[in-house]
């Protein structure tokens, strides 16, 4: 992982010195061992780059109208499916083929899931209904995708490699849910502070707010703080309807419990843990 610093750090078009500082400030090396733990060694390396640009993506968004944001992501699915070449003077064209393409040569079928589960998070995040939604319960159906559930889902089983069956996947599609529902809100209470003031200095519509917290107050009347405070017990809830969910999935398995089986459990765990522990300390939301 330290080699991934220095790697964005020469290569990325960022837009001034402050701003590449800023970025490779952000604890992301420490936050990928929080994230994915049971990453294997020889995976860490393209598994981080994918991380890392999965952020430096969404930043880019941020800045854009939404004219902007449909031609951007069609170019960059295309680039990520392995359906176009990479313009090699674009800094997140080549940068995302070289290491899917590293990814696919390590591990083709779960590469090609990472690949198809960050071209969902990147149509989510640029989808036009996020702006028609007005209630809690819509917004957080939405966000299940939003927030990279079929991408983090992937990236957990990619690094580790989990090949999971069809079945082990449907029977953990509900614990899944409880999972990405709970990193979705989390991140939502600790970036809501950052996300406002994006939107404030520019409100483009990549920095429109779609955050639990926003929502949540409008549909209530409550004031950010309060909502904050009943998103975060919320979360706590569902770190008890996960534990019984995952309690519920290894009983019924029994001896049908497979190692890959019980690692993506863990992993999904881990991954929860390790968003609110990198939440509360980087300096991504303190600002």
């Amino acid at each position: 992982m330290s080699l991934v610093d220095p790697y964005f750090g020469n290569n990325w078009n960022f837009a001034c010195e402050k701003e590449k500082k800023g970025f490779l400030g952000l604890g992301l090396s420490r936050a990928f061992s929080h994230f994915l733990p049971l990453t294997l060694d020889d995976r860490i390396n393209v598994t981080c780059k994918i991380l890392y640009l999965s952020f430096l993506i969404d930043d880019q968004l941020e800045k854009m109208s939404f004219p902007q944001m449909l031609s951007y992501r069609e170019r960059v699915m295309k680039v990520a499916l392995g359906e176009a070449s990479p313009d090699r003077r674009i800094c997140h064209e080549w940068m995302l083929h070289d290491t899917i393409m590293a990814m696919r040569s390590m591990d083709e079928v779960l590469a090609n899931d990472v690949a198809q589960g960050f071209c969902q998070l990147l149509q989510a995040q640029t989808a036009r209904e996020r702006t028609s939604i007005t209630t809690l319960g819509s917004y957080l159906e939405s966000r299940e995708s939003d927030v990279g559930r079929p991408f983090y889902s992937a990236l957990i089983r990619f690094s580790a490699r989990l090949h999971l069956t069809t079945a082990e996947l449907d029977k953990t599609a509900p614990l899944a849910s409880i999972a990405f529902r709970h990193v979705s809100v989390m991140n939502d209470i600790y970036s809501w502070e950052r996300e406002w003031k994006v939107y404030q200095a520019n409100p483009t519509d990549g920095a429109r707010p779609f955050s639990a917290i926003y929502i949540f107050a409008n549909e209530t009347g409550l004031p950010y703080t309060a909502c904050k405070r009943l998103m975060y017990s919320y979360c706590r809830e569902l770190e008890l309807a996960f534990k019984q969910s995952s309690d519920e999935i290894r009983h019924n398995s029994l001896a049908s419990l497979t190692h890959e089986l019980e690692m993506y459990i863990k992993g999904l765990e881990y991954f929860m843990c390790g968003i609110e522990l990198w939440s509360q300390w980087t300096p991504r939301y303190r600002q």
